[in-house]
């Protein structure tokens, strides 16, 4: 009988290890938009608006169609050919998350269009909000959203790939 307390304290710290290493498995998942893009019915991504410029601008630029690539299912425009080319050989890093689709909806396990104007860079990463209500949101429970949202997201992504692949 002495020895319950150390046994269950052991399970417990292999429990804690477990959902904590779970968690930061989920988290650190590369959940990019490497195939499922938001976009409006013209197949232009994120209306039209240069997704390097939210790294080297710091804010939303529109493209012009003039400087424009083909990924993912979609048309991205830029608003100069550096920007372009640098998306074209790496568009991972600049696609925004969850397929550009808005964070706090795919914590919430839905989709929902967002608004370029309102985003969030966080550790090299772009998301776009559907609202300054959403923005806020996430970022006052950034945590938990973004580890809901990345469970979640493993779930959409199929259902999203699926209907795009039927269209």
């Amino acid at each position: 009988m002495n020895n319950l307390p150390r046994t269950l304290l052991v399970v417990s710290a292999f429990v804690a290890v477990f959902f904590g290493a779970f968690s930061f498995y989920l988290a650190k998942q590369d959940y990019v938009a490497d195939s499922v893009i938001f976009d409006t019915d013209k197949n232009i991504a994120i209306y039209g608006y240069d997704t390097v410029s939210y790294y080297s601008e710091d804010k939303p630029v529109l493209g012009n169609e003039t400087f424009q690539a083909n990924w993912a299912g979609s048309i991205w425009y830029f608003s100069s050919l550096k920007n372009r080319d640098l998306f074209a050989a790496k568009p991972e890093n600049y696609a925004p998350q969850y397929g550009g689709y808005d964070p706090v909806g795919i914590s919430e396990g839905y989709t929902n269009p967002t608004d370029p104007e309102q985003y969030t860079v966080l550790a090299g990463m772009l998301f776009l909000h559907y609202s300054p209500a959403y923005k806020e949101h996430w970022q006052l429970e950034r945590g938990k959203n973004m580890i809901l949202a990345n469970s979640n997201w493993a779930f959409l992504r199929p259902q999203l790939l699926k209907r795009q692949n039927d269209q």
